[in-house]
């Protein structure tokens, strides 16, 4: 028991792609880290994504690391293993979304030449934490768009740049910066109600 905890301690500074070379030859210690380094962020993405339906999120949280265990083997590393991660799990969620609501699933067409100004300088769920002021920012969150809001849950929570970001959704990078753009506008009008005490009075 002791030795197994060692060896996948060890793995943990090891690199996304070596743990994955090593998973392809067998090691199931090198997945499990894999497992456990991204198990959080993945989770918290979902939990936004699905409006904190619980039980849609494990469904879609257990069917993306399935299909991971599936396709690694195969797995090309031409870029991070974490926006591959994020791609598999937003197709399985809108495939489900297509199929469960149908009348919901809405597809944004954006001014691809749009460009994004301050984009990493506001993080209300970093810089403001929870309590009122974290509820008014999820309630905020819910009234964007799915894409919008699926783009600053990748930007702040997942932490992947824009041209990863647009890979994940298809789309081209300007239309990434125009959602990302919006997405910012609204939090900041919310955030300047909050200031001015509209909110929490």
């Amino acid at each position: 028991m002791n030795k197994n905890m060692a060896s996948t301690n060890d793995c943990g500074n090891v690199d996304d792609a070596s743990l994955i070379r090593a998973y392809a030859k067998g090691d199931e210690k090198a997945f499990e880290t894999l497992y456990y380094r991204y198990r959080k962020q993945l989770y918290g993405y979902l939990n936004n994504l699905a409006g904190n339906n619980s039980a849609e999120v494990d469904e879609v949280f257990a069917e993306t690391w399935l299909r991971v265990i599936e396709k690694l083997p195969k797995y090309q590393d031409s870029g991070k293993f974490s926006a591959w991660l994020y791609r598999i799990s937003r197709n399985i969620f809108i495939d489900r979304l297509r199929h469960n609501k149908p009348d919901k699933f809405v597809t944004i067409d954006a001014d691809d030449s749009a460009e994004l100004a301050e984009t990493t300088a506001f993080s209300p769920d970093r810089e403001l934490g929870s309590g009122e002021i974290g509820k008014a920012i999820a309630s905020a969150l819910d009234k964007l768009q799915p894409e919008q809001r699926e783009v600053f849950l990748l930007r702040e929570e997942a932490e992947l740049s824009f041209k990863e970001i647009a890979e994940i959704q298809s789309c081209s990078l300007g239309t990434v910066l125009s959602r990302m753009r919006y997405a910012l506008k609204r939090l900041r009008m919310i955030l300047r109600n909050i200031d001015s005490g509209g909110l929490l009075k």
